[in-house]
């Protein structure tokens, strides 16, 4: 019976050289980009702390508050038509109503700059009856969302004291 052939010294050193440009070639296929950092997400959130001036006698009655909610504009509204911007402006889910204080969180923010924050009420069934009724205590209602992290406020809301509307900000308009 004939003895096997045996690999000629060519065949081994090609083998030699084949096998590591064929294993380098999966890890670099494999690799999720290696060492680097991972990307941080464009988005941020929105954390807040209201107070309400003069609880519960302050309170308006019930059907003055149709709804109240934590509102961050990205510009300085002129009229409540601006309200209508929704895609420039992060608000919060429906706020208790008859509390003392309350809490809120907007997750998934776009980070950036706010210019004009706070709670806003409905006091009727229009789509533009709405108010400002507190702001943003930290710098002029101004602050800014950062990626990957939680900016805090907090807002003071006096019902009977409100904000002026339309607002003399000092600042840059839209």
């Amino acid at each position: 019976m004939p003895a096997a052939p045996q690999p000629s010294r060519y065949r081994l050193v090609r083998l030699r050289w084949l096998l590591p440009l064929l294993i380098i070639p999966a890890f670099l296929f494999g690799c999720d980009h290696g060492l680097a950092p991972p990307e941080v997400p464009p988005f941020g959130a929105i954390r807040g702390v209201i107070t309400y001036t003069g609880h519960p006698d302050a309170w308006p009655p019930q059907n003055q508050v149709r709804d109240l909610r934590f509102v961050a504009m990205r510009f300085v509204p002129q009229d409540t038509a601006d309200f209508l911007q929704l895609n420039r402006m992060a608000i919060s889910n429906p706020l208790a109503y008859g509390v003392p204080q309350d809490t809120f969180l907007i997750e998934q923010v776009e980070a950036g700059l706010f210019l004009y924050s706070g709670v806003a009420q409905q006091f009727a069934p229009d789509i533009l009856s709405w108010r400002p009724v507190g702001l943003v205590e930290e710098a002029d209602g101004v602050f800014e969302v950062h990626p990957g992290t939680t900016t805090e406020v907090s807002v003071k809301v006096d019902f009977n004291h409100p904000p002026p509307f339309p607002p003399t900000l000092p600042g840059p308009r839209r």
